[in-house]
C-alpha cells in the first residue's frame, strides 16, 4: 500500500502539485525571497492561499504580525479538511502520538485529501493509511522539487508563463471532485462555480469565501432532501 501511494502520487497528482509549486516560487522570488525563504515556506506552510499571502504581504513591507495574522486566516480552512481526513483515516483507531499525527496531518495537501477521500471505499482502513503515507510523502517530495525547480527556472523562462502552473492543482481538484461518487461534493463543485459569477461583480475577492459558504450550505441542504 506505500508503494501504490507512492506509485499513484507519481502519476498526475505528483506532477499538478509540483507545477503548482513552481509557479509560487516564481512569486516568492518577485517578491524578494531568497533562496531558504523559498524552501522553508513551502516546506512550513505547505499550503497555497497562504504561501502566496505571505509572499504578497512580504513584497509590501507589511509586519511580520500582519504576515503571520494573514497567513493563518488563508489557511484556516485546512483545519476542516484536517478534521474530515482524520475521520475517512480514523485515525483514533491507532492511537498515535501528538507529534506523529501533527506530522500526518501538516503533509495532508487537498490533493491528498482528495485522494483518499476517492479511495476510502476501495481500501479498508489499515491499508488507507499506508497508502496516505505514501501517497502524501511522495507529494510532499513533489512540491519541494517543483519549489527548487521553480526559483531557477525563471531565468530561462518567462515569468508570465510560469505563473499559469499555479493554476494546474486546482484544475486537477475540480476534476477529482466532480468525478466522485458524493452527490454533495459534485453539487457544492456546481454551485459554488456558478455563485461566484453572480457574487464577483458584487463582492469582488470576497466572492470566493461567499460562494463557497452558500454553495456547501445550499448542496448539504439538497442532499439532504434527496436522501430523505
Amino acid at each position: 500500500m506505500y508503494l501504490k501511494g507512492i506509485y499513484d502520487a507519481s502519476n498526475v497528482p505528483g506532477f499538478a502539485l509540483g507545477s503548482t509549486m513552481m509557479g509560487f516560487s516564481i512569486i516568492a522570488k518577485e517578491a524578494g525571497f531568497n533562496f531558504w525563504m523559498v524552501m522553508l515556506t513551502t516546506a512550513t506552510v505547505w499550503g497555497m492561499p497562504g504561501q502566496v499571502a505571505f509572499a504578497g504581504l512580504y513584497a509590501v513591507g507589511a509586519s511580520l504580525f500582519l504576515i503571520f495574522i494573514a497567513v493563518t486566516l488563508a489557511n484556516m480552512r485546512m483545519m476542516l479538511m484536517v478534521i474530515s481526513g482524520a475521520n475517512i483515516l480514523n485515525i483514533k483507531k491507532y492511537k498515535l502520538s501528538l507529534f506523529r499525527q501533527v506530522i500526518i496531518f501538516h503533509l495532508m495537501a487537498i490533493t491528498s485529501w482528495a485522494q483518499i477521500g476517492h479511495m476510502k471505499d476501495k481500501l479498508i482502513d489499515d491499508d488507507l493509511i499506508k497508502y496516505y503515507t505514501g501517497f502524501s510523502v511522495s507529494i510532499f517530495m513533489f512540491g519541494m522539487t517543483g519549489t527548487l525547480i521553480g526559483f531557477y527556472i525563471g531565468d530561462i523562462i518567462s515569468n508570465e508563463i510560469l505563473r499559469v502552473l499555479i493554476f494546474i492543482t486546482p484544475l486537477y481538484i475540480l476534476l477529482l471532485v466532480v468525478n466522485s461518487k458524493e452527490t454533495f461534493n459534485k453539487i457544492s463543485v456546481y454551485l459554488g462555480g456558478l455563485l461566484v459569477i453572480i457574487f464577483y461583480p458584487i463582492a469582488g475577492t470576497w466572492s470566493i469565501l461567499i460562494s463557497g459558504i452558500f454553495g456547501g450550505s445550499l448542496a448539504l441542504l439538497l442532499t439532504y432532501k434527496l436522501k430523505k
